[in-house]
């Protein structure tokens, strides 16, 4: 069985518990708990000062899921819960590896490699903080992440109450000889370790997350990229809930600019859906940024679904622009065309057409503009023309 071993008993210089702290929108004990469950962990063993907080919620969230969660105070029935034949993986109290280098370490084939992961000895991390990343030898510091046989386990029985578990249990992987694996010194960059020792340190790996995960910047599509640019400063703070309320204030803004826009203001209309627009690019770019931080697989349909009723909504506040009920003009069938037109050119491989055409907010605001001087329908007809030509000019390159 593959068993987990992780802590929540150190604090910071402040006095938090390093578990508790929060890194985009997770605790560092919920991080520790999704990376062992990504590495195929059967049951997760807490060491704890108390069953209470973050620890019960997570032992409840990984119960319903069907795993095994033991929050233990102290170590002492470590050695009756570890079988000799189990596979114990250890992370080190507050550390939070990236996935993909923890999987990189931790799997061979078949199952798993039996390692202490180490550092060199001049590394920052070793430098700074000694206690953490202890010393194995001569030239390297421990890690903070190992893979051990579960039988050295039972010697636990041996020390005394106080005693450091996680310290121990290093020692006694390194006397069973289990072998020490390098890494080098790039291995553990700010977005790819974080010892969640204060707020600083997690700030750090916050900007660090995000600058990975953002997408990059293409001033083409100038309100789209504003949005994008407004999503990685506002992040972490607005990721959990912010994809749920920017979705709520573009369906507001998109339905109030299709009632405006039929009741003659039209240019009122496609101002409001050029905000709800705007808004849905917001929420978008949160749900996709949290969906890259948290290795959430389950956002992408979502995401579709939403994306199909804003365009929806704009071609009908298009549509009521240019007839306004009860009114009907034939021509009003250009806005959902233009709509339409669109969305196929935001997803062409030419990236400046797909950039430029993917900006509906952009689009909305100049036919905004083109309403206040009379000229809406010419510039729908223009706009609906224009995308027709890029259309069918990329199809002649191909």
């Amino acid at each position: 069985m593959r068993t987990g071993l992780i802590a929540a008993v150190t604090r910071t210089a402040t006095g938090e518990l390093r578990a508790e702290l929060p890194v985009v929108g997770r605790s560092v004990l919920a991080w520790q708990v999704a990376l062992m469950r990504d590495l195929g962990v059967e049951r997760i063993l807490c060491l704890c000062e108390d069953v209470r907080g973050e620890v019960l919620r997570l032992q409840h969230e990984v119960e319903a899921g069907g795993g095994a969660f033991h929050a233990l105070k102290g170590f002492a029935a470590l050695p009756a819960l570890v079988r000799a034949e189990d596979d114990l993986i250890i992370l080190r109290d507050g550390l939070v590896p990236d996935p993909l280098l923890a999987r990189s370490l931790v799997e061979a084939d078949p199952g798993l490699r039996r390692m202490v992961a180490c550092l060199p000895s001049d590394h920052p991390l070793a430098t700074s903080h000694p206690h953490d990343f202890e010393r194995v030898d001569a030239v390297h510091h421990w890690a903070g992440l190992l893979v051990m046989r579960g039988a050295p386990v039972q010697q636990l029985a041996d020390f005394p109450a106080d005693a450091d578990a996680i310290s121990v249990l290093l020692r006694l992987a390194l006397q069973a000889g289990t072998l020490c694996h390098g890494l080098t010194a790039n291995a553990l960059r700010d977005e790819a370790c974080l010892l969640a020792d204060s707020a600083d340190a997690i700030t750090r790996h916050e900007q660090a997350m995000i600058a990975k995960a953002a997408p990059e910047s293409d001033w083409r599509a100038p309100l789209a990229t504003l949005a994008a640019v407004l999503v990685r400063k506002l992040a972490p703070h607005g990721l959990m809930r912010a994809p749920m309320i920017g979705a709520a204030a573009a369906f507001a803004l998109l339905i109030g600019g299709a009632v405006t826009a039929a009741l003659g203001a039209a240019a009122g209309g496609l101002a409001l859906a050029a905000l709800g627009n705007f808004a849905a690019r917001l929420s978008g770019g949160f749900a996709t940024l949290r969906q890259h931080l948290l290795r959430q697989h389950t956002a992408g349909r979502r995401g579709v679904i939403v994306g199909v009723l804003v365009d929806a909504l704009t071609a009908v506040a298009i549509w009521f622009a240019l007839s306004p009920w009860p009114e009907w003009t034939p021509l009003a069938v250009c806005g959902p065309m233009a709509i339409g037109l669109a969305r196929l050119a935001s997803k062409t491989t030419n990236t400046a057409l797909a950039a430029v055409a993917s900006d509906r907010a952009i689009q909305l605001l100049l036919l905004a503009l083109a309403a206040v001087f009379g000229l809406l329908p010419e510039a729908v007809a223009i706009m609906a023309l224009a995308l027709l030509a890029a259309l069918l000019l990329r199809k002649a390159d191909n």
